[in-house]
């Protein structure tokens, strides 16, 4: 479909504060993907945002003798990743367009970054994410295993624990990445990987990680569930139909976004190393 002004402001000039990306035709930041069956986008990594954004919108210009592509997704989501941040977003929507950006938005084509909407006020969760950011030492995190006490170690830990649960609270917008349970107190921030096999950047990226409810914590971090590549609930042949049941897990439960390719790479792993030994443990009880 092609996108003209009038068109786009029809469709979305509706007050959502929106993220604003613009390529050259030739370029492609690092892990940009659109995937157009299951309608989501993730743009590659950027700097900090500025502002809270409910929207993603990116506008690839034109090569020699063809349209420029613009893609438009909602239900907008962040994964930190160091200084840089990736924005991923969802119900993605696909345009060609004949206009340049300045006649296509009104708005002058940024080096980077732009927002519509930009009186909205400032993120308070990119804000207090970066708080806690700045409070860890890079140094603690490049110590050796063998270099620091069991007190520097669990120092270290718990700023790790802290900084990842943080990452992950924006990752998957507060909520349990299944269930969809919003309240903090109830929420674990579960690695993939686990964190005693995982390097120091590996403990606090975000892709290797999930928010759970409590007890899909407990039986993603023991084995008896994990996903498939697409993101669906596997059960453990260990796990009894009413443990399942006591535990609330019903059929056809998934995750509410697509994993990234990192995180796919973890949860390979997590199917392989974590979920099949309690396959296995099952088959040596036979």
């Amino acid at each position: 479909m092609v996108l003209d002004k009038n068109e786009f402001s029809r469709r979305f000039t509706d007050g959502k504060q929106a993220v604003m990306l613009y390529l050259t035709a030739g370029q492609r930041p690092d892990q940009f993907d659109f995937n157009e069956d299951a309608h989501t986008l993730s743009t590659g990594y950027w700097p900090t945002p500025l502002k809270e954004y409910e929207r993603v919108i990116v506008y690839k210009r034109a090569e020699a003798g063809g349209m420029a592509q613009v893609w438009v997704g909602d239900n907008a989501g962040l994964i930190p990743d160091g200084n840089q941040w990736h924005y991923r977003a969802r119900n993605v929507q696909m345009f060609e367009a004949n206009d340049d950006f300045k006649t296509l938005f009104g708005l002058h084509p940024p080096q980077r970054i732009r927002y519509l909407y930009p009186e909205q006020t400032n993120s308070k969760r990119v804000a207090s994410y970066l708080r806690e950011a700045v409070a860890d030492d890079d140094d603690v995190l490049k110590l050796p295993l063998g270099a620091a006490t069991t007190v520097r170690r669990l120092q270290q830990a718990r700023l790790h624990q802290q900084k990842f649960r943080d990452a992950l609270l924006l990752r998957w917008q507060g909520a349990c990445a299944v269930t969809g349970i919003e309240e903090p107190m109830l929420l674990r921030a579960s690695h993939i990987k686990p964190y005693a096999d995982s390097s120091a950047a590996e403990c606090v990226s975000a892709h290797n990680g999930l928010l759970l409810a409590a007890g899909l914590d407990a039986l993603f971090d023991k084995g008896f569930v994990t996903f498939d590549e697409n993101g669906r609930l596997l059960r453990s042949d260990l796990l009894t139909p009413d443990v399942a049941a006591a535990f609330g897990l019903k059929e056809k439960m998934q995750l509410s976004d697509i994993l990234t390719a990192e995180a796919h790479n973890f949860m390979r792993l997590h199917r392989e190393k974590i979920f099949l030994k309690a396959r296995s443990a099952r088959r040596m009880r036979a």
